[in-house]
């Protein structure tokens, strides 16, 4: 079974183009370009996802509160941050540590994947 992601930027280009990529790597993709359609959407049926790949700078909501929000609603998701500026799961609570891990813009696509992999293991 593939891997669903939801994945949540507001810089459209790069949504399309991760977009592209992921599914040709074999991934089920949503994309959102912000937080509010993103929430909406988890809520709607959570376990639909493995993965939520996000982007912290969001127009509408702050991306630390969109993370608790989305590791509080599933136990079982995964997240992965995409941020222009160095993160660390140090500041959530223990339990919502392992399941997030971080990757700094500007990547490499394929960095993307190896990340996504390792945060899926």
């Amino acid at each position: 079974m593939a891997h669903s992601i939801l994945l949540v930027d507001d810089e459209r280009p790069l949504l399309s183009l991760l977009t592209k990529f992921l599914e040709r790597r074999g991934y089920q993709v949503a994309a959102c370009e912000t937080g509010q359609a993103a929430l909406a959407l988890f809520r709607e049926d959570p376990a639909r996802f493995s993965l939520v790949v996000l982007d912290l700078k969001l127009p509408d909501v702050p991306g630390d509160e969109l993370l608790t929000s989305l590791l509080d609603i599933s136990p079982t998701i995964r997240v992965l941050i995409c941020s222009g500026s160095a993160w660390s799961p140090a500041h959530l609570p223990e339990a919502h540590q392992p399941r997030t891990a971080s990757i700094l813009k500007p990547f490499m696509p394929n960095a993307l994947v190896e990340t996504i992999e390792d945060l899926l293991a």
